[in-house]
């Protein structure tokens, strides 16, 4: 009998920044692993992906949370309580604060647009009010930033550099991604993985 690699569950939060919905991008990962699947929702925000790492296949469930407006704002957890006093039936934020709550690794979309540059450290601010919110301890998170880089001469950009000065975490890294060319975004994630899989080793080590 063929033995087949373990699968390990794994909950990764996209926390989005940028104004485009996620579904482009959560199809475009879900189809880069095996069985993938996107919620059925007018708007996506979920799927599931098995996604192969060496002898181990991880058995991904992809979450985004997309943000507007700035700093300061009320919370994830805030917006919940709002809504179940609404009592209107919508679940939407509390989905959303619950992925929080269990999230083992953090994707932070933002882009190389100049306009965006003084918004990526306000959201910052918001995604660990968000995970404080949650009873998370933030620097036990780790975090990868996705900087979508786009190439079009008519956008005055921002350099990678000044962004990475701006956008820090306790564990972090950044990685490009050129959306026009659906080049980068897996090595995004594989990155998130290897964040969580080396804090991890680290905390059985203690």
């Amino acid at each position: 009998m063929i033995s087949r690699p373990p699968h390990v569950h794994l909950d990764v939060l996209y926390y989005k920044t940028t104004m485009s919905a996620p579904e482009t991008l959560l199809r475009h990962l879900c189809s880069l692993g095996r069985d993938g699947a996107v919620a059925d929702e007018p708007v996506p925000s979920e799927g599931r992906v098995l996604w192969a790492r060496g002898d181990v296949v991880y058995s991904l469930h992809l979450f985004f949370v997309w943000l507007r407006g700035t700093w300061p704002a009320p919370t994830l957890a805030d917006f919940a309580a709002l809504e179940a006093a609404e009592n209107r039936g919508s679940t939407t934020f509390a989905q959303r604060f619950a992925a929080l709550k269990r999230a083992q690794a953090i994707v932070f979309l933002t882009d190389n647009q100049a306009y965006r540059f003084k918004r990526n450290r306000q959201f910052l601010l918001r995604l660990r009010a968000d995970l404080i919110s949650a009873g998370r301890d933030p620097d036990t998170v780790p975090v990868v930033f996705q900087i979508n880089c786009y190439c079009r001469e008519d956008v005055l950009k921002t350099p990678t550099s000044d962004i990475i000065q701006v956008l820090t975490w306790p564990r972090c890294d950044h990685v490009e991604v050129f959306p026009q060319e659906m080049r980068g975004a897996k090595e995004a994630l594989d990155r998130a993985i290897t964040l969580y899989e080396e804090m991890s080793a680290e905390h059985e080590a203690r």
